[in-house]
């Protein structure tokens, strides 16, 4: 992920005084008669690639997409005629377009844009405590893809005092684990006046009606079965916490 939600903003908002700069110059190339052609098509390019920079600084996904289309056709408009070294301007701008097109193609780039709650950065936090890295992996992309940022912890010692110092809004508990088991977990958790109104949900590959029992009697809002349902996962999430 990047390190600050801030980061797209100020990279969009850079594009976009670049790309308004360089309209303006061509706009002025456009009024010469015997440039119309050359100049029109990159007004029109620059024009357009100005608007999906201001649209990627409130997080627009069409405007992610649209700066990355823009760019493609940008830098094969420029690559034929301006393939030797003999003209360094043109030459940055095939190379900034294919800077942008990696920066706005990589994955944690796109899941910032794949969420309306991160143009308010109201995030809400989930707490997972699960000693299967393997299974974390898997259900990280789908919360931030869906607006929560996630927070992890591989033992119930470790859980307990991430829930305290961080107060996530909903924790994802897992009934084995190393150390303190999942259900002692839930229990010193609803005992800990810091933690106790954090809603705890259950994931787990044990769904007998005992198990689940046990699991609300120690104090869950919910039980999910694995292997994880991504649908399922984020239905109980939002059903608890109303996100």
């Amino acid at each position: 992920m990047l390190n600050k939600d801030s980061d797209i903003k100020t990279i969009g908002t850079g594009l976009a005084c670049l790309y308004g700069t360089s309209f303006l110059v061509y706009l002025q190339y456009f009024r010469i008669s015997e440039m119309k052609y050359q100049s029109g098509i990159l007004l029109v390019l620059f024009g357009l690639m100005f608007v999906a920079s201001l649209a990627v600084t409130f997080y627009r996904e069409w405007g992610r997409i649209a700066l990355v289309v823009l760019n493609i056709i940008f830098g094969l408009y420029l690559v034929r005629p301006y393939l030797t070294m003999d003209d360094f301007i043109p030459l940055s701008y095939i190379l900034m377009s294919f800077i942008i097109l990696m920066f706005f193609n990589q994955e944690k780039v796109k899941i910032r844009f794949q969420t309306s709650r991160v143009v308010s950065g109201d995030w809400r936090s989930v707490l997972v405590i699960d000693d299967d890295e393997s299974l974390v992996k898997t259900v990280r992309p789908i919360l931030i893809s869906h607006g929560f940022s996630v927070l992890t912890a591989f033992s119930g010692e470790d859980g307990i005092s991430v829930a305290r110092t961080q107060k996530p809004d909903i924790i994802l508990l897992d009934v084995i684990l190393p150390g303190i088991k999942g259900r002692e977990v839930c229990k010193r958790l609803k005992d800990d006046p810091q933690t106790k109104s954090i809603p705890v949900v259950f994931f787990t590959a044990k769904d007998s009606a005992d198990d689940i029992q046990a699991e609300m009697e120690a104090g869950a809002e919910d039980h999910i079965t694995k292997p994880i349902d991504p649908r399922a996962l984020i239905q109980v999430i939002k059903k608890i916490i109303g996100s």
